[in-house]
């Protein structure tokens, strides 16, 4: 290759495509290797070995006889399938998919293993959505998908269809309130509402359980009111209000009193110019009526 020079490279790379994507077992067309390079480029090839002319004296056994002004290129089906290789992986896989699409055969439609799934495969079906067209439901999202599409035929599949409506035709997806919803019907929360024994105790048992000290009955009455209030300047609507108290429970914040201590109680200030005032004026006088200043 080196002896042949960058030139004469790329026409033997560019003819090797060319036999590879019409199945030519490595025969070059005269008129081909004439398009793709030049003159030079081809006794450069032929030089150095890597292409074969007519009656040429190749020992290799796959090396074919091309035609009068045709070319092979040396080793090729060394490295490269046949033409009959080809057609014939290509009439099996075929054939594969018609008995999985059929349901018989030994496949069947049993998730796409069988035949193929055996460790001395050679490869894949050599059936890329590159070689050939779709035909009628022969492509992902027309009828079922076949078990045996590959990748390339999978990437252009259309979605999954939405799930009915109880009404008729398409609906939404279910979502995670779906459930709630199909329970009873949706209100805002009562100004009275209160929690149950059991939401009470399911609070106070995940509190324990992430280290929370449990919540006294003041507490507890503290955080309905709070909870009660926000779900209603909110303007929730549901089914149930318990498990959304429990979670607040549950995250309720309580300041520990201190141990031991005493609170003093501070003398009010004076919040207004006019209570200062009157405030200097009276301390005045005190001292004007005691004979002393402080």
């Amino acid at each position: 290759m080196i002896a042949a020079g960058n030139a004469a490279l790329g026409l033997w790379l560019r003819s090797g495509a060319y036999a590879a994507q019409h199945l030519t077992d490595g025969i070059v067309p005269g008129v081909i290797a004439k398009m793709y390079g030049s003159k030079p480029q081809i006794a450069k090839l032929t030089a150095a070995g890597l292409w074969h002319t007519s009656g040429h004296t190749c020992r290799h056994p796959k090396c074919l006889q091309p035609a009068a002004g045709d070319f092979m290129i040396h080793d090729y089906l060394e490295y490269n399938p046949s033409r009959r290789q080809v057609l014939d992986r290509k009439s099996k896989a075929a054939e594969k998919k018609r008995r999985q699409r059929a349901g018989t055969g030994p496949e069947g439609n049993h998730g796409g293993f069988g035949e193929g799934s055996r460790p001395d495969r050679e490869g894949f079906d050599d059936e890329s959505s590159a070689e050939r067209a779709p035909e009628g439901g022969d492509c992902a999202g027309h009828g079922r998908p076949s078990p045996g599409d590959n990748g390339g035929t999978r990437a252009h599949a259309s979605p999954s269809p939405p799930i009915p409506s109880p009404s008729g035709g398409a609906g939404r997806e279910p979502s995670a309130g779906s459930s709630a919803r199909g329970r009873g019907a949706l209100s805002s929360i009562p100004a009275d509402w209160q929690p149950t024994d059991d939401d009470v105790r399911a609070a106070q048992l995940a509190r324990a359980d992430s280290g929370r000290s449990r919540l006294t009955a003041q507490q507890l009455t503290a955080v309905t009111r709070k909870f009660v209030r926000r779900m209603a300047d909110d303007g929730v609507q549901a089914a149930g209000f318990g498990g959304r108290w429990q979670q607040w429970a549950e995250n309720e914040r309580t300041e520990p009193a201190a141990p031991g201590g005493v609170v003093v109680p501070f003398a009010q200030q004076p919040t207004s110019k006019a209570q200062q005032q009157v405030a200097s004026l009276g301390r005045l006088r005190d001292r004007l009526n005691g004979g002393t200043a402080s």
